[in-house]
């Protein structure tokens, strides 16, 4: 069995063991709390908290870069689809799987659609890129660790989606290497490893799939 496919079930595995068995409860008024995340309510939210839950829609995108080469049915018989689009929704519980199970020794998909080419490309890599760097530097700048730890403590949503984005980032370095070989690019250099930045900058420095 692939070293990789062990990994991602047991980051799997360790995302749903937290939800289910160690997370905190959920809060009060749950739908309160989506929404204050959602529109970036700083005087109800953390900006730490805020800067986790768009990442959480960061990272779903870098990954359809990825898994969207993959042939897809009816080479496989399984489709890239769904999982990328539900992990925008349920993260890596939904995602996870996918790629523990995908075909990683299947050549990539020789003719990827508009949209696959498009969000695939160098300039959606830079874009993913800059994006994450404001919402770093948004939680390094108007940050309170104090506070998010708080929040981080009374709040299931909170914690899980944190936890989520530590399985997300762990996983996309792992998908972004299997990239890298599947398409006979030499190994990564130094600064493609750096924490959850590693895997876009690689994104941003992708040669573009030609039609």
């Amino acid at each position: 069995m692939r070293a990789d496919r062990l990994l991602y079930a047991g980051l799997w595995l360790g995302l749903l063991g937290y939800w289910l068995a160690f997370s905190p409860a959920p809060p009060a008024d749950l739908l309160g709390e989506l929404t204050a995340l959602a529109v970036a309510d700083t005087g109800r939210v953390d900006p730490i908290a805020i800067s986790v839950f768009n990442l959480l829609g960061v990272l779903p995108t870098a990954f359809l870069a990825i898994v969207l080469f993959d042939p897809g049915r009816p080479a496989s018989p399984l489709s890239p689809w769904p999982f990328g689009v539900g992990a925008y929704f349920l993260g890596g519980i939904v995602l996870l799987p996918y790629l523990a199970l995908r075909d990683t020794d299947a050549p990539l998909d020789p003719a990827p659609g508009r949209f696959t080419r498009a969000i695939g490309s160098r300039v959606a890599g830079w874009i993913l890129l800059a994006i994450t760097l404001g919402l770093l530097g948004f939680a390094a700048l108007g940050g309170n660790p104090t506070a998010f730890a708080q929040q981080f403590a009374g709040s299931q949503f909170v914690a899980v989606m944190s936890a989520d984005l530590i399985a997300l980032s762990t996983a996309l370095h792992l998908a972004a290497a299997t990239d890298r070989r599947r398409r006979g690019l030499p190994p990564a250099p130094a600064w493609q490893h750096l924490p959850l930045v590693g895997p876009l900058l690689y994104l941003a420095a992708r040669p573009d799939m030609q039609p």
